[in-house]
């Protein structure tokens, strides 16, 4: 499987900026396609979980950019943190008759019978992170959540004295991603005998959970010395409610990146993050789906490494950030 040091040398050639398509509610019908057709006239639906978070923005962005430089038309649905929203948007897309479906979906049980629906279409699917319970697809792009848990848990391991008390607000651990980054998470803390006491499983993946779970974490545990938030916009809910509490002394660990988390590092709010690349995940789904149209060989599985930023490393990483993680428009 291609990794992140392969993917990043891509990922210079991969940006030049051409126009592409924008992510109108409005979908035109057309002939479906049968793997063969010219690149020009294909139709790509983007299933998204919600747009109400950065990260499936920057996924957006280089999935409709990369998809725009073959002159691909496309058009993203909103699940809204839905699932039956997300199987609403893939029927309206097959009925469409989409040429082909990138999905990110809501949680990874709900995602089969989107493949289900899609198989019996005769349309082919190709899955940008958290993954699917079982069902076929031409391809899965992903991030290494396993090791990206674990690299920050090991960074917050060396921040810590042994037997420190740490916990958690994770995904939902209905999705494979969530988990992994958990597991990953606990055996990185290990590496300096920190004991993961307590988790908090989101839903909506926002700030307001974060905010929320944070305030109950210090709570039920008042001698936690860091709390690993697994996205970035509840990282900063956290960060809020630990400034409301005076809580200077427990460290934030972080999953994913946005210019706030860049800001909140810079300034010690945050310790760090393990930074995942949505800008090169939606790149890398849209050439899936560019090449099997096209008739070429596709690559089943693709996955791709976290970067670990730090207070120390900001700024030499920052350019490659905004280049791979950071571009919503």
């Amino acid at each position: 499987m291609k990794k992140a040091l392969e993917l990043l040398l891509c990922a210079t050639m991969l940006m030049g900026l051409l126009a592409g398509c924008g992510g109108s509610t409005e979908q035109s019908t057309g002939d479906s396609g049968d793997g063969e057709e010219s690149a020009a006239s294909a139709k790509v639906a983007y299933l998204t979980p919600s747009l109400d978070v950065p990260f499936w923005r920057y996924v957006r962005y280089g999935i409709e950019d990369e998809l725009g430089k073959s002159g691909i038309e496309c058009v993203t649905y909103d699940s809204k943190d839905d699932a039956n929203t997300q199987l609403s948007n893939a029927q309206d897309a097959l009925t469409k008759q989409v040429d082909a479906i990138i999905i990110s979906p809501t949680d990874s049980a709900s995602c089969v019978s989107v493949l289900s629906a899609a198989e019996e279409a005769g349309v082919p699917v190709v899955i940008c992170d958290i993954g699917t319970d079982s069902g076929e697809y031409v391809s899965y792009i992903s991030t290494d959540n396993l090791a990206g848990g674990k690299a920050i848990g090991e960074y917050i391991a060396s921040q810590l004295e042994p037997g420190t008390e740490v916990a958690q607000i994770t995904l939902n651990q209905a999705r494979i991603n969530g988990v992994l980054r958990k597991d990953g998470f606990d055996e990185g803390i290990a590496t300096n005998n920190l004991v993961d006491v307590d988790f908090k499983q989101m839903e909506k993946v926002n700030r307001s959970e974060g905010e929320t779970y944070a305030q109950d974490l210090i709570t039920a545990h008042p001698n936690l010395g860091a709390i690993f938030c697994h996205s970035e916009d509840p990282t900063m809910g956290a960060v809020s409610a630990l400034e409301a509490a005076g809580r200077t002394d427990v460290l934030v660990a972080a999953f994913d990146c946005s210019p706030e988390i860049v800001e909140a590092i810079r300034e010690g709010k945050v310790a760090g993050t393990s930074a995942q690349q949505p800008v090169l995940m939606g790149r890398y789904s849209a050439q899936a789906v560019t090449s099997y149209l096209a008739g070429e060989e596709v690559e089943k599985e693709i996955t791709l490494d976290t970067l670990l930023v730090t207070k120390d490393n900001i700024d030499e990483v920052y350019d490659t950030l905004v280049e791979v993680a950071l571009t919503e428009e």
